[in-house]
């Protein structure tokens, strides 16, 4: 059998079709993208006005307080001493927060990469104490329980603070 000098020509062209592109295609799928916050936002503690718990996370007991966690945002300070009827007091503005522990009159809270040092002796003006800086290695390379297509995490661009459902061009990661 004499194999045609016009499939082979197109084997060929074929082939040098997908080297020259690199072996990509170019293709758009529904995914995940992260939502970044910059480093200098990131950076930003505060004490504010209560907030609306939106997103809650941990909680510590802390004498006659509770602190509550408001997921990659802060933390809600609430007044216990009357069980029945808590208080909100104030929100501790702490960007990509996501855990807190307590020792002595110390709150000690993560603030993206760095650990914050919180001093809790006047409840009412709680003020930084320390910032120890780039402790935490980032947790958020791919959102999380999401199976499928997402836009690798880039913590040059700033740190992820949540995911959001996107149509992406040509997404390199992905989780199954």
């Amino acid at each position: 059998m004499k194999i045609k000098p016009f499939v082979i020509s197109s084997l060929i062209f074929f082939c040098i079709a997908i080297i020259s592109c690199g072996g990509k295609f170019e293709f758009e799928k529904q995914g995940r993208k992260p939502i970044y916050l910059s480093y200098d936002n990131l950076f930003q503690y505060s004490q504010t006005v209560p907030q609306p718990i939106q997103n809650s996370g941990k909680i510590l007991l802390y004498g006659n307080y509770l602190f509550m966690i408001e997921v990659n945002k802060g933390v809600h300070v609430i007044d216990i001493s009357d069980t029945a009827n808590p208080q909100k007091m104030s929100f501790l503005n702490i960007p990509g927060n996501k855990d807190i522990t307590s020792q002595n009159n110390f709150l000690y809270a993560d603030n993206g990469p760095d650990l914050l040092v919180l001093d809790l002796t006047d409840i009412n003006n709680i003020k930084l104490i320390t910032r120890q800086k780039s402790i935490f290695k980032p947790s958020e390379f791919y959102p999380s329980g999401f199976i499928g297509f997402f836009e690798c995490a880039d913590y040059a661009k700033g740190w992820v603070v949540a995911w959001e459902t996107a149509l992406l061009q040509n997404p390199e990661c992905r989780r199954e």
